[in-house]
């Protein structure tokens, strides 16, 4: 699926369906840089006037933060399967069948969930 959508949208969908955690510890790095080469590109096709500040940028990120744990949540069992154990959509909707979760994906969501409970992006009460 395709949209338009604002840059931290496509920025917290990279940062939190990364197999790789070591991202997340390059975060503020991988920000400002992703921040930097769409200000350039921008400003090279006569647009910088769209380009959000970096601090504009940040906002977004955290108002979008919720967004970030739905789509670890839903999305990363895909990406971090075993190969093995892989859910089959339609008998998981027909029969029940239970969604079996890989150690990869265990390990990473036990590293998000803290910090996902730690920027508030887990408590839907006040959305």
């Amino acid at each position: 699926m395709s949209h338009y959508t604002n840059p931290a949208q496509d920025l917290q969908y990279f940062l939190y369906t990364s197999p790789s955690l070591n991202l997340l510890d390059k975060h503020s790095v991988l920000v400002e840089e992703y921040y930097n080469t769409l200000h350039s590109t921008l400003t090279l096709l006569g647009y910088a006037d769209l380009c959000p500040s970096l601090q504009q940028l940040h906002k977004q990120l955290d108002k979008l933060g919720r967004y970030a744990a739905l789509i670890a949540c839903s999305t990363l069992p895909y990406i971090l399967t075993d190969g093995i154990n892989i859910t089959d959509f339609e008998k998981m909707l027909q029969e029940g069948q239970s969604v079996h979760f890989s150690e990869r994906y265990k390990d990473t969501m036990k590293t998000l969930l803290p910090l996902f409970e730690q920027k508030g992006w887990l408590d839907f009460e006040t959305a």
